[in-house]
């Protein structure tokens, strides 16, 4: 007679398989859960915004061909850009990172709002 009960598996080599102790055996308990996925839609939506007052800047820009102050309009249209791709970065990591990660992210998203707020304000002063 045996004296494993029927009711634990085990390889076709007899050997048993080791069975997991918990629910959420698959993850790491060293490592905070991301609870930060809902917050893609809103991040969508301030790199859109972005996006579409730099295709307005584009367009005004695109208008200026011989302007005595080309070179300024471009040098801020550039920052705009560097802005921008600053925003698409934070907002592309901060709902994959967890814990002291996605509050970094969080600033960096901050400050890279603020500068780009900045550079537009540059640019409505200059082009106005």
């Amino acid at each position: 007679m045996s004296s494993s009960p029927a009711i634990n598996p085990s390889r076709p080599d007899g050997s048993e398989l080791a069975q997991p102790t918990s629910a959420r055996w698959f993850k790491n308990p060293s490592y905070p859960e991301r609870t930060h996925q809902a917050d893609r839609a809103g991040l969508a939506a301030t790199l859109k915004s972005c996006d579409e007052k730099i295709t307005a800047v584009r367009k005004k820009l695109g208008l200026l061909a011989n302007h005595p102050r080309r070179a300024e309009y471009e040098k801020i249209f550039h920052q705009l850009q560097g802005g921008r791709d600053q925003i698409a970065d934070a907002a592309s990591r901060m709902p994959r990172e967890a814990g002291e990660l996605y509050h970094e992210d969080a600033e960096r998203l901050e400050f890279a709002k603020q500068a780009f707020a900045r550079f537009m304000a540059r640019w409505d002063a200059v082009a106005s």
